[in-house]
């Protein structure tokens, strides 16, 4: 992996950086931050985690982070931890390649946590094992080197995972995670999700913000109905359910049309929904364009007139909901708390309270039906997305919560015990 361990951005836009400063910092109990005597190099955050390839939602909000903090002055450095040589279904497994590329890793964190200048390290944190392993890995190594730490959950489902646990492990977590400096998740929503280790006060809600340009109107074929599905295709993110519930509305409307987007991790469920499709009778009007991102990825969109999330865990802030939202398409998805924190129900969409084909068909229908309804949901949403959930936006709420560790002089860390 490529690390690049001295990215490190002088403050240029000295104004702006100096309201940034200004800002109220979330409260922040169990570390303090401690100015050291005479002149010292400004502060650099230590952010540790994947940027894309592969192109899937925590990569992608990494590199609009970093993006940010490149156009604020912000100094940093970096360990990435992507492997883009590796295939996505390898992610997370304990394979030789990822157990060395975290040696390496770990040994790059305590490297750069050992510096003087390095005042707090970022880690997005995974929801399961073994990649939870190697980030409680990395906390630990900066903790040793008494420096705080900044956890980042991207997901919806740590505490349930933490529930599941054995005592030792949950144990280990706690003296890990749960003394982290600060805790991020994405939504009000989510904050369950970390209240299992962290107290409500050192938990900030970030959501998820991205630019996603989209030139001109739909453009779907004169006479049809478009729906899109985009994701990883894990059989979690729930694909089959998708096909179903499409192939049950097809029925009715035999004007729609899908594409379903996204790499397949697994060759088995590729065979079972191409088989899938072909048995309910809509091989014809089902595209499977694989892995799209970039132009490629907009025109799908652009083309779309419904976008569906169908996935059978409780998600985070899917990134691919806020490109539809910024898309102006109606979303169909479950009401999993991260996501009924973006897509308003009856506003900006149609939530359902678990993604069953029949639910979802219903929901396909009515839209196909009301080209109205279909206008009407997705200019509300592109009005919420260009109001809450654009890059800049994120900018704003990521810095603000990690102000505590970018001001000054303020360098060197010590512990104090959270009332």
């Amino acid at each position: 992996m490529k690390l690049r361990s001295d990215v490190e951005q002088d403050p240029s836009p000295q104004m702006r950086l100096s309201r940034l400063r200004q800002r109220n910092a979330p409260p922040v109990t169990q570390w303090m931050l401690v100015r050291g005597r005479g002149a010292r190099t400004q502060p650099a955050l230590l952010v540790v985690g994947a940027e894309p390839p592969p192109a899937t939602g925590m990569e992608i909000a990494m590199q609009a982070m970093l993006a940010e903090f490149d156009m604020r002055g912000i100094r940093y450095r970096r360990v990435d931890t992507a492997d883009p040589g590796d295939a996505l279904g390898n992610r997370g497994r304990w394979t030789f390649r990822n157990m060395a590329l975290a040696v390496r890793h770990l040994s790059s964190v305590a490297r750069n946590s050992l510096r003087r200048d390095t005042a707090a390290v970022y880690v997005p944190v995974a929801q399961e094992f073994p990649a939870l392993v190697r980030d409680v890995a990395f906390i630990a190594a900066a903790r040793a080197c008494r420096r705080p730490v900044v956890i980042h959950l991207h997901g919806g489902m740590f505490h349930h995972f933490y529930a599941a646990q054995s005592r030792p492990v949950r144990a280990v977590l706690r003296h890990t995670l749960g003394r982290a400096a600060l805790g991020i998740v994405l939504t009000d929503g989510l904050r369950p999700a970390l209240e299992c280790l962290l107290p409500s006060d050192r938990i900030a809600v970030v959501p998820n913000g991205i630019d996603f340009p989209v030139r001109g109107g739909h453009e779907g074929a004169r006479g049809t109905v478009h729906v899109l599905y985009v994701s990883s295709l894990f059989r979690w993110k729930g694909p089959l359910v998708f096909i179903h519930a499409f192939a049950r509305a097809h029925q009715t409307c035999p004007e729609l049309r899908a594409t379903v987007a996204g790499d397949w991790p697994s060759s088995d469920v590729r065979a079972e929904a191409l088989e899938l499709v072909r048995e309910l009778g809509v091989e014809d009007v089902v595209s499977f364009p694989g892995a799209v991102t970039g132009r490629a990825k907009e025109e799908l969109f652009e083309a779309a007139d419904v976008f569906c999330f169908t996935s059978l865990v409780q998600e985070g802030q899917p990134l691919v909901i806020l490109e539809a939202m910024a898309s102006e398409l109606p979303v169909v998805a479950p009401s999993y708390p991260g996501i009924a924190d973006t897509v308003v129900d009856g506003e900006t969409g149609m939530l359902l309270d678990e993604p069953n084909p029949h639910a979802v068909a219903e929901c396909l229908v009515a839209l196909a039906r009301d080209e109205g309804l279909r206008r009407r949901l997705g200019v509300a949403g592109r009005r919420r997305y260009e109001r809450d959930f654009t890059q800049h936006a994120f900018g704003d709420r990521i810095i603000h919560a990690l102000d505590p560790f970018l001001r000054g002089d303020q360098i060197e860390a010590r512990e104090v015990t959270a009332p």
